[in-house]
């Protein structure tokens, strides 16, 4: 054994490199498990916030919303076929348009009659100047409604139109 350790394995340069790749190692593993760690302890935390939104005690404390009164819809008797601004290849909205008024608003509806015309001009400048890829998606359309509510409802002066809603909505 003494032989081993004046010129063996523990000796002078062998020694120094063995303790110092031993030590790399630890140090290397010692990383290596913090990380798990911090991984685990984040699945852990992530898991418990995504199920206390849905968990029984949230269930149980939500209060039932009544549905919204029905409304009155202003149905337009043609549909809408407007070119996009799209240069090269055409392209076209295709669309059949309705608007949520409520139901004890009367005067509305008659001016819905007088101003028929202006209002589908409005309609046919407000998709004249959208590109095919602004009405593609969920989010944009919605985006579409709200703008032509805004917009229709600043010329109307009886009333305002609650909801719009695209009985047929096809882009090509």
């Amino acid at each position: 054994m003494d032989g081993m350790i004046k010129d063996g394995f523990f000796s002078g340069k062998n020694f120094r490199k063995t303790f110092f790749a031993l030590k790399c190692f630890l140090h290397f593993t010692g990383i290596v498990f913090e990380i798990i760690i911090v991984l685990v302890v984040a699945m852990v935390e992530f898991e418990k916030q995504m199920v206390k939104p849905f968990g029984k005690d949230r269930i149980q404390n939500i209060d039932l919303v009544k549905p919204p009164i029905p409304l009155e819809n202003y149905n337009f008797t043609e549909e809408f076929r407007i070119d996009t601004l799209d240069k090269g290849e055409t392209h076209f909205v295709k669309m059949k348009l309705a608007f949520g008024i409520a139901k004890e608003d009367q005067t509305l509806s008659a001016e819905f009659a007088e101003r028929n015309e202006q209002m589908r001009d409005l309609i046919k400048l407000i998709v004249g100047r959208k590109f095919k890829d602004e009405l593609i998606n969920i989010e944009d359309q919605l985006d579409f409604r709200e703008e032509i509510k805004a917009q229709v409802n600043h010329i109307l002066t009886e009333g305002k139109i609650q909801e719009v809603y695209f009985t047929e909505f096809i882009v090509n």
